[in-house]
This record gives C-alpha cells, sequence and structure tokens, in this order.
C-alpha cells in the first residue's frame, strides 16, 4: 500500500484520538466519573483470573469502521453489533482458543449425561447483572423461551408454515436454527434458582461450543417487552443514545454513552463475576473506547501512528505498519491464516417471486446450476494474481470452505483448481458452449453469456478483487457488470428478494465446523446458491445433510474429522461456492499495555478485562 497522505492524514487527526483528548470530549474540564470496583462484594462464586495481578486506570482506544445496528443479542446479525455486545454480556460458558476446550463464564460448571443428551449447567451464585439484579435460571430460561417464541394470530395460536407446518418464529435469528437438533428444538427447564437444564432428541457433539454462541438475557427487564411485541425494538441505538443505562451488562463493561458517526464508550460493570488473585474486581481498565472511523484504512493508519491502542492490520498493510512499530512503541502479533474466507456464489434458485416471474432468466439458471461451468468460472479465476495485487502476497489460495486457520477441520488434500484460461475454455465447449468471431462467449441456445456480479461498497480488497475477477472473465469471453451496493442490501436480495445473478462475501468461521451448517445444509439460512430450501435440491446436498447430520452424534474426533474433510471434497468439487483467498491475519497492540494474550484465531485481544497500563504509562 502506498501512504503518500500518511502524514497529512495523521496530523489532520491526531488531537482526536489520543486518550486525554477523548476524555475531555467527553467529561469536559470535570474528572470523569470512576466505578467503584470494591463497592460490592464478589459473588460467593467469582472466578479468579491465571494473570498477573494489575492495577486499576487508563482509558483503552479501539476504532470500528461501522457502527452497531442493535445492542439486542437476538437481533444482531453484523460484526460490529456482536462486538459490542460481547463486551457487555455474558454467556453459560465460552471457547478458549488457547486450550482448544470449552470453559466456564456464568456457569461455573456442568454436568453431562452418560447419554450424552442432558446437560446441567449450575450458575455462579451471586453474580449480578450491572443493576445489581441476580443472574439466575430465569434469565436462562428466559434467553431461550425468546429465541423460540411463536408468532401468534389473534387468537393467541401459533401461526403455522404454510411449507414446514412448523410454528413462525417471532424473532427470527440464526439462534433458532443453531439450537434445531435432529429437526426439534432444544428442551430447556429450570432445576433449581441457579441451575438449568437442556435435553437434544439426539447425541450433538458440538453442544458445549454451541451453548457458547448466545449470551444470557435480563428477564427482568426484557420479559415485558416481549409479551407486548415490542422485543425488536428494545436496546435499539436510540436507547443507547437516550438512556445507556437502560442497555444493563453481565459482562467485564456496561454502557456509557453512544454518540452516532463518533463514539461508542464503555465502563467497567461493578458487579463483573470475575477478580484476580488479590481479590480486586476486574477489570483493570476506567473506560473502553470505540472510536467510529471513515473506513478499515483510516483505522489502520490511526493504529499506525499511535492513536489507539489495537488494531487488527489487514495483510496489504502489514509492510508499511511494521515500520512504525518502534517509533510508536506496539507489537505485531503474527497469527497465520485467517479464518475470514473470500469466496463468490452464482444465484442458483429455481423459483419465482410473488409475480410469477423466475428469479433468474432461464437461460442463465442452466449455466449457473451446470457444476461444469463453475468449474470452468473457478479454473480463469487469476488467484495468485489477487493474492499479490490485493494482499500483497500475504494471503493463501483458497480451495474449501473451511480456512486453513481452523487446523484442527481443515482438509489440505480437496480438489484444486490451477489457473488456466485454456483449460476453462476447454471445458466451456466441451458442455456445448461456444466462441463468436469477436471471442464472446455463447450458450447453446445463442445467447450471450454475461450476468451481473453484485460486491459490498467500501471496502477497496473487496473492489480489486472484483476488478481482476471482471477481467479474467473476460479472457474467457464473458461480460461481468460490477455493481457495488451497501451489505444490508445485498444481504436482503440473499435473503428476501433473490433477484441477483451473482455475489461475492467474506465468512468468518468459527471454532467448529458445525457453526457454519447454516451455509452447509440445504436448510440453512445461509444456504446463499439457493436459500430456504425445505429439502436438498441436489444428490450432492443430499449427501452433505447426511455428513452434517452424521458428524454432529460423532463423538470420536477422528471419526468426525473424517466426516468433515468428505464434506469439504464433495463442496471443492461441485462448487456451489467459487473460492478466493484467505488473508494471513496480524494484530497490533500497544506495549504500554500488560497482560495481553492474543488469540490464533478470533478477536484482537482474548482478555480485554485483564489488561492494565505500566506503571509509568497510568
Amino acid at each position: 500500500m502506498k501512504t503518500p497522505s500518511l502524514e497529512k492524514l495523521r496530523k489532520s487527526l491526531a488531537t482526536l484520538f489520543c486518550a486525554a483528548a477523548l476524555l475531555t470530549t467527553l467529561f469536559g474540564c470535570s474528572k470523569p466519573p470512576q466505578i467503584e470496583r470494591g463497592k460490592y462484594p464478589l459473588p460467593k462464586d467469582a472466578e479468579i483470573s491465571k494473570c498477573n495481578p494489575g492495577k486499576y486506570g487508563g482509558v483503552f482506544v479501539l476504532t470500528e469502521s461501522q457502527e452497531p445496528k442493535t445492542f439486542n443479542p437476538l437481533m444482531a446479525t453484523d460484526t460490529y453489533s456482536s462486538n459490542a455486545i460481547s463486551m457487555m454480556l455474558s454467556p453459560l460458558v465460552t471457547y478458549d482458543p488457547f486450550e482448544d476446550k470449552t470453559v466456564p463464564a456464568l456457569a461455573k460448571s456442568w454436568e453431562i449425561s452418560e447419554d450424552k443428551k442432558t446437560y446441567t449447567f449450575h450458575l455462579r451464585e451471586g453474580a449480578k447483572f450491572s443493576d445489581g439484579a441476580d443472574i439466575t435460571a430465569d434469565d436462562v430460561i428466559f434467553t431461550f423461551e425468546t429465541i423460540f417464541a411463536p408468532q401468534l394470530d389473534s387468537n393467541g395460536n401459533p401461526v403455522l408454515d404454510s411449507k414446514t407446518g412448523k410454528p413462525l418464529l417471532r424473532y427470527p435469528s440464526r439462534y433458532a436454527g443453531q439450537y434445531t437438533i435432529g429437526g426439534e428444538p432444544i428442551k430447556f427447564r429450570k432445576v433449581g434458582k441457579y441451575s438449568v437444564e437442556f435435553k437434544t432428541k439426539k447425541v450433538y457433539a458440538p453442544f458445549m461450543i454451541d451453548i457458547g454462541f448466545i449470551e444470557i438475557l435480563p428477564a427482568h427487564k426484557l420479559r415485558d417487552s416481549v409479551k407486548n411485541g415490542t422485543f425488536q425494538q428494545e436496546w435499539s441505538t436510540q436507547t443507547a443514545i437516550n438512556s445507556p443505562s437502560e442497555i444493563i451488562s453481565s459482562g467485564p463493561f456496561m454502557l456509557f454513552s453512544y454518540k452516532p458517526g463518533e463514539r461508542l464508550v464503555m465502563q467497567p460493570n461493578p458487579h463483573y463475576w470475575r477478580a484476580d488473585k488479590n481479590g480486586s474486581r476486574l477489570p483493570y481498565i476506567d473506560f473502553l473506547i470505540y472510536k467510529f472511523v471513515a473506513d478499515a484504512n483510516t483505522a489502520t493508519i490511526l493504529f499506525a501512528t499511535g492513536q489507539c491502542d489495537a488494531s487488527s492490520i489487514e495483510a496489504n498493510n502489514y509492510a508499511w505498519v511494521k515500520d512504525y512499530a518502534q517509533t510508536y512503541d506496539f507489537k505485531i502479533y503474527e497469527r497465520g491464516a485467517s479464518p475470514y474466507i473470500f469466496f463468490m456464489w452464482f444465484n442458483q434458485n429455481p423459483g419465482k417471486n410473488e409475480n410469477g416471474t423466475p428469479f433468474l432468466a432461464p437461460h442463465k439458471y442452466k449455466w449457473f446450476s451446470n457444476k461444469k461451468f463453475r468449474q470452468a468460472i473457478m479454473g480463469a479465476i487469476d488467484r495468485g494474481g489477487i493474492i499479490k495485487s490485493v494482499w500483497f502476497g500475504r494471503a493463501v489460495q483458497l480451495d474449501t470452505i473451511i480456512s486453513p486457520a481452523n487446523k484442527k477441520w481443515y482438509n489440505p488434500n480437496v480438489r484444486k483448481y490451477e489457473y488456466s484460461p485454456e483449460n476453462s475454455r476447454k471445458i466451456l465447449l466441451e458442455i456445448g458452449f461456444s466462441y463468436r468471431a469477436d471471442g464472446r462467449l455463447v450458450d447453446p441456445e445463442g445467447n450471450t453469456v454475461d450476468f451481473e456480479f453484485i460486491v459490498a461498497d467500501g471496502s477497496q480488497n473487496s473492489t480489486v478483487t472484483a476488478t481482476t475477477f471482471v477481467e479474467n472473465m473476460k479472457a474467457i469471453g464473458i461480460e461481468v457488470r460490477l455493481k457495488f451496493m451497501d451489505f444490508g442490501t445485498i444481504i436482503s436480495k440473499i435473503d428476501n428478494t433473490f433477484d441477483y445473478e451473482a455475489a461475492m462475501m467474506g465468512f468468518t468461521g468459527g471454532g467448529d465446523p458445525s457453526g457454519g451448517k447454516a451455509i452447509y445444509r440445504s436448510d440453512g439460512f445461509l444456504h446463499v446458491w439457493n436459500p430456504r430450501q425445505t429439502s436438498p435440491a441436489t444428490e450432492w446436498e443430499r449427501q452433505v445433510d447426511e455428513i452434517i447430520d452424521r458428524q454432529e452424534v460423532e463423538m470420536d474426533p477422528d471419526a468426525r474429522k473424517k466426516l468433515i474433510w468428505q464434506m469439504q471434497e464433495i463442496f471443492s468439487e461441485e462448487l456451489p461456492l467459487i473460492y478466493l483467498t484467505t488473508p494471513m491475519s496480524y494484530s497490533g497492540i500497544s506495549k504500554k499495555w500488560k497482560n495481553v494474550k492474543v488469540p490464533p484465531i478470533g478477536s484482537i485481544i482474548w482478555n480485554l478485562d485483564e489488561l492494565y497500563l505500566d506503571e509509568e504509562d497510568n
């Protein structure tokens, strides 16, 4: 990346991003309000940190190129909302990437029945929300009741889906699918004030990981909104602006203020359930500030010039950011391949809209649903060129739906597609396409091959990747019309209107492959090439559904891995997704912060609640 304007941008933004300036902006000349961390007793079952004891103080500044859309976990569909929520609300358990296992959060312990279908969780006695209300089994039950709350008709009866006969959900979210196991929602019940039991229809290997996906909601705060139908509006951004204290917390931080276009400020939760070895309640940080900036490049520049405390560093920015490390006293953590995968796909939905018009022109549906056509497209993409031009060589070619970052499940032996426009032309000719004198590709019916390619705007990396793809297609006689639109519109087209031809997206995989079943399974809500199927449209999709079901009941890790590898082999042969690249992953953290733990995959920092400042920096 060339940065001729770096110094100019640094000077223009410098005064806005130091901690002192931010605090002055927040509180004027008065002393910032401080949370009295020792005001309330620790829970009976407080978790004791294993990190070195630190000391209180300091402001930790992060940048975000987009703002949260909501602070309601069930309504959150974007990374930025989820990031903020994860600082404020806690799940029952969480996944530790360092130890590759599930560890306690709100639940201090659990038991699993001999038949592996019943899970009993025991909450931390004395743990409270930030408003002082006890966290109990009632909150857990309320959370899951809300996930599966049905739509009701005027008579109070559940509204049923006309195709499946199952109740339609009042608040559709990814969690309902995640917690539907063996075709049935998980069952849950209170077995004590601080204990709750879950039952699954069948053995489900990733249950312990999946149960940690959802933060537990405060029943006393949100129950009435579920009853009166206003839950979707609860804990909105407007609430954060006007009444931030209404959004209560169980995690390390609680909301202090939100000013759209500028910043989101959090302060310590005085009732947080973690403490250090000396009995001091965490977190040590006085204020956590998310400063909103125009784009990811601006965020990187601000970090590289010492104006925020931590940042993810995109692979294409690594070289010049490293040059600033000594001047601004930060460390870059090299994390290997990112869990983030870039791919494109063709719409293969054969359906029609409410007016009876096909989502796709019939001749284009024939192209897109032909795997040989997709394989020809795959072989014509210069992914090596994309790696050089977009990522400056700091990326890997992607050949499967699981990133190489997920070493536990990644299959390196799937079918590979080398860059060869000549071979792609050969495949297209073999399946009945032909070339006109001007070099344009036509199908067996004489239709010129062209399609519209939609890409999210605002990302230089996506723009360059998409532009390269357009040029690659031109080399095999295909005209691609590139169209940029906001991410929300793209999601609507993919999930609701289906009025598009081809699209590109990035996806971050989780620690367990079942976290991606929304893509893998034919009935998954992110089964983007043909979503919302009531049954598999193809034989290979049926095979994948079967594999997903089998691996979910397989408790032997090696046998489960074999199934996941088999699934990847099918995907790489059929190519419903056309794989592009996986960038390398880097995190930068200011050296003034201690106790830093950077995970191999996932968030920039694993343990914000344990960070503290050096003596001279406090």
